[in-house]
């Protein structure tokens, strides 16, 4: 299993990196080497060189080599391990620190693992086998599980017996404290507690292709016949946050953030909403014969392939977009090199000057960081959604599909298809009203500051006072914690009335919550207390330099707040400013005896201005009182000189926009007479 590494959430920042922008050289900057060297397995050491292993014969019989490359990708060869036969097959794997291992050797006709010191190259325990296709060395270095096609073993390390079994259960991967096997059983997958066998917990998962376990085994990623789901386990149940189209096998990073896909050539990243954010050039290689290996304080990758060695330093491209526009000079966008070597060459040149580099722009992003948390607690608030349809209700699973208008940003909405869990009693009403139930989630801007996550969606059923909680749905990352711990962080925040993280904290729980009722209440409690506070803070706004942004926030308050008159009293200064600011413009045309282009202006100050963050059209208050008088004498003063010219047209289109409050009207209707009267 991947141990807390947080590979691909670093690649977030080369989200503004898409299609096939980058150049080989972008690649090859966060390269340390590549060697053709085919190797089976490998760890990085506390220098986070690589060490690995390699299958080799020599005068007919076989070996396992131990080798280390350094920084510039040489390779030295530490030790050399006599394998027992001629294997079809050798899987090694070496624990946290690469001090021991275990070598399995398959052949037709037997198994035989062994269990290594790596540091002296003695065998410390044999085990001969009938059949086996993987193990998981158990982090205590007491014992190892072993697993066939019909079930799976525990072994004891040091007097080489079996301590139990697992009839039936195929031990898929193990947690990260070894306490915990989550194994394929049929179409079940169960958890078992390594140690005593008994079955923890137990979940129908069909039609499945790869599974991949988060460290505790509470998220899912999973190829499937359906294409890519993420799956978040409840306490009784499972529930799919997302599908996602695809057809290759994932590779999700160890906190869940983002999952990589290789396929013919090119390397995608993805974030847990399905949206690409990053892409590279790479060589093609055999998925089924390629491990991934990280590295310590997630600093390096290697990627072990038929086609040799990878290894990809991660700081450099954790920080990539900052030092591009740091030091434009090495990072240069589509440059064209003379040929491969040019490319490592530059490379070298960035590699060389590397640690002062991320050094500083990691500083930076330090700062940055505090910013962005900022930005997104004041940006939270309450938005209303809509049901765009709904489909199939499952009785059994008491799902319904429906499709739900969510904002990808502040103005644009986009179709999602989801489920939302509706009691059988309940399906015919649901179905008959949805269009007149409304929808409320929580909003924020994203991490990338691009656009907004939605979060804790509820459908309220007004007819039988009802809400659905629709957890299918949820832009931000899912949250690496159980439901439990959830909960314990949420009444923690809540108890020291940190309410932003509370909301963060207690939304989207699953209907078998057996807290429900106590998250309710602190969810209700908090956002009401949320938004006192950030209404304090958006007094503080200016009306006029602020004036976007105040018609945001404005538009993320209930209509429950209890401030809700002084909220559209605050909306209604802010679009008297927007108007009386353009007023002041189209009286500086006039001052400068720009008149055309006053005329062309002034159709900007309307009577009502429509807010699009709000959905309402807002009234001009001052739009008769001062921006007729104005707009009247503009009329005129155009006009005249319009009949100076003889286009008495132009002066008769413009005198007849002139109101009759005007003070002195008569004399418009005698310019407009005479006008009229010249153009016969």
């Amino acid at each position: 299993m991947k141990k807390k590494i947080l590979l691909f959430l670093i690649i977030g920042f080369l989200a503004y990196l898409n299609a096939y922008s980058q150049s080989k050289f972008e690649d090859a900057v966060a390269l340390n080497f590549k060697n053709n060297i085919v190797s089976l397995a490998g760890y990085f050491d506390n220098d986070n060189n690589l060490v690995t292993a390699r299958q080799i014969a020599k005068d007919g019989s076989y070996y396992l080599e131990i080798g280390k490359y350094d920084d510039n990708g040489s390779y030295t060869v530490k030790k050399i391990l006599e394998l027992n036969n001629d294997p079809s097959e050798v899987k090694v794997k070496f624990n946290s620190d690469g001090s021991k291992a275990g070598v399995l050797e398959l052949s037709p006709d037997r198994a035989v693992l062994s269990y290594v010191d790596m540091n002296s190259g003695t065998i410390l325990q044999d085990f001969k086998l009938e059949s086996a296709k993987d193990f998981f060395l158990i982090p205590d270095g007491r014992y190892i599980v072993v697993t066939d096609i019909t079930g799976s073993v525990l072994l004891d390390l040091g007097e080489g017996d079996p301590i139990l079994s697992y009839a039936g259960e195929t031990a898929l991967d193990l947690s990260a404290d070894g306490n915990t096997l989550f194994c394929k059983n049929g179409s079940s997958i169960d958890y078992i507690d390594t140690k005593t066998g008994k079955k923890l917990r137990a979940f129908q998962f069909k039609d499945y292709k790869t599974v991949d376990f988060d460290d505790r085994g509470e998220i899912i990623l999973s190829l499937t016949n359906s294409g890519i789901k993420v799956i978040k386990l409840t306490q009784e149940n499972i529930v799919t946050l997302k599908e996602i189209d695809g057809s290759i096998m994932p590779v999700a990073s160890s906190m869940f953030d983002y999952f990589v896909i290789d396929n013919a050539g090119m390397r995608g990243v993805y974030n847990l909403g399905g949206n690409l954010v990053y892409k590279s050039r790479i060589d093609s290689y055999n998925l089924s014969k390629t491990v991934f290996v990280f590295g310590k304080e997630d600093k390096r990758m290697a990627l072990l392939s038929d086609k040799g060695v990878y290894v990809y330093d991660f700081e450099m491209i954790k920080y990539y977009n900052k030092l591009a526009q740091k030091y434009p000079d090495l990072f240069m966008q589509k440059v064209q090199f003379e040929n491969d070597q040019d490319q490592e060459n530059r490379a070298s040149r960035v590699k060389f000057q590397k640690s002062s580099m991320v050094a500083n722009v990691a500083d930076e992003m330090k700062v940055s960081e505090g910013l962005i948390k900022q930005n997104q607690k004041n940006s939270l608030g309450l938005v209303e959604l809509k049901i765009s349809a709904i489909g199939y209700y499952n009785p059994t699973t008491e799902m319904y599909d429906v499709t739900l208008s969510v904002p990808v940003d502040y103005l644009t909405n986009k179709d999602v298809s989801t489920k939302v869990k509706v009691p059988k009693f309940q399906a015919e009403i649901f179905s008959k009203n949805y269009q007149n139930f409304k929808v409320f989630a929580l909003r924020q801007l994203n991490r990338d500051q691009t656009g907004v996550d939605v979060f804790d969606i509820n459908i309220v059923n007004d007819l039988n006072n009802t809400n659905y909680r629709c957890l299918m749905h949820r832009t931000l990352p899912p949250n690496k914690l159980s439901y439990n711990d959830m909960f314990a962080a949420g009444q923690k925040f809540f108890e020291m009335r940190n309410w932003y993280e509370t909301l963060l904290n207690l939304s989207d729980f699953p209907e078998d919550f057996t807290k429900n009722s106590v998250v309710d209440f602190m969810l209700n409690q908090s956002v009401t207390s949320f938004f006192d506070e950030k209404w304090s803070y958006v007094m503080t706004l200016n009306p006029i330099k602020d004036s976007t942004q105040l018609l945001i926030y404005l538009s993320d308050f209930p209509k429950t707040f209890k401030q809700i008159d002084e909220v559209n009293s605050l909306r209604q200064r802010v679009v008297n400013n927007i108007m009386e600011t353009r007023l002041d413009r189209l009286n500086q045309y006039i001052s400068d005896k720009m008149y055309l282009d006053g005329i062309d202006y002034m159709k900007l100050i309307t009577p009502s201005y429509y807010d699009p963050y709000s959905g309402k059209d807002i009234e001009y208050e001052y739009y008769k009182s001062k921006f007729i008088p104005v707009k009247n004498n503009l009329l005129i003063i155009v006009a005249k000189r319009a009949m100076d010219g003889t286009n008495w047209s132009m002066a008769v289109e413009l005198l007849n926009q002139v109101t009759k409050d005007y003070p002195d009207y008569p004399e418009v209707e005698k310019l407009l007479n005479d006008a009229k009267s010249q153009m016969k």
